[in-house]
């Protein structure tokens, strides 16, 4: 049976005269997965759904997503508020705890985790929710897994990415992790702002780029922040026969398909 999950990532969706496309961006996304033949079984946001985590903020994404005919599962980014994702989205768990959650999608599960810090851009996962995602991953090591989360255990060799990263010591132990249990057939993230691949553990790690602007690619020592106007896109990840593969897909109108010959 094969099941197709659509991911998408870093929306930074605003509000008012300081919006700069950020819905029309998302908006661009959800009539491209909409359109989609056949429609994704489910779709993951990979946090970063807001810029500010407002109430308006997370209104405006959620009338955006309401066109959306299958499940949306929520991870947490470093711009997002999981108390807001429960009351606006109906993300699951108790208040005050991270957003980390299993998640049946039907033949392939989601084990999505908080990486987030509050108030921080750079990511962690730390002693609980380790424990916590080992406990997930042993409760199951039959269904083809997708693991999920905002910033990838990966380094990139981009000093300004690096350091706003996830911690190295729990990347390490996701890898560790993930090298235990190979049902685990892909990480999947954000946080980047790129699409980008990796490996942890011997599992293949995905980096969805941005459905709103991408970050300058610059590996050069002192770069700061720069965004560039790069076609967004999104992920879609088919499993089938137990494996999964992994697309990107540019979010915009480049005409239609035409054979060569």
């Amino acid at each position: 049976m094969r099941r197709i999950v659509a991911q998408l990532s870093d929306p930074h969706v605003r509000v008012g005269p300081g919006d700069a496309g950020s819905a029309e961006a998302l908006a661009a996304a959800v009539r491209v997965l909409t359109e989609l033949e056949p429609v994704p079984d489910a779709l993951l946001l990979t946090g970063d759904l807001t810029d500010h985590a407002s109430a308006e903020e997370h209104e405006r994404v959620a009338e955006l997503i309401a066109p959306l005919p299958m499940p949306v599962h929520l991870v947490a980014g470093n711009h997002d508020d999981a108390d807001a994702l429960r009351a606006h989205h109906g993300a699951p768990g108790p208040a005050g705890e991270p957003l980390q959650y299993t998640a049946d999608l039907g033949g392939v599960r989601l084990v999505a985790c908080d990486t987030t810090i509050a108030g921080r851009d750079d990511g962690a996962l730390g002693p609980e929710r380790l424990a916590w995602l080992e406990a997930e991953l042993s409760s199951d090591t039959q269904t083809p897994t997708l693991l999920a989360m905002h910033h990838p255990p990966l380094r990139w060799g981009i000093p300004v990415l690096d350091d706003l990263g996830l911690a190295q010591a729990d990347s390490a132990a996701v890898a560790a992790l993930v090298a235990r249990h190979p049902q685990v057939k892909r990480i999947v993230s954000g946080h980047v702002h790129r699409a980008a691949t990796g490996t942890a553990g011997g599992c293949a790690v995905f980096v969805c780029p941005s459905s709103y602007v991408q970050l300058a690619l610059d590996f050069a020592d002192g770069a700061s922040l720069a965004l560039v106007r790069e076609p967004p896109g999104l992920g879609l990840h088919v499993a089938l026969d137990g494996e999964i593969t992994s697309h990107v897909l540019p979010i915009g109108d480049f005409g239609p398909p035409f054979r060569l010959g």
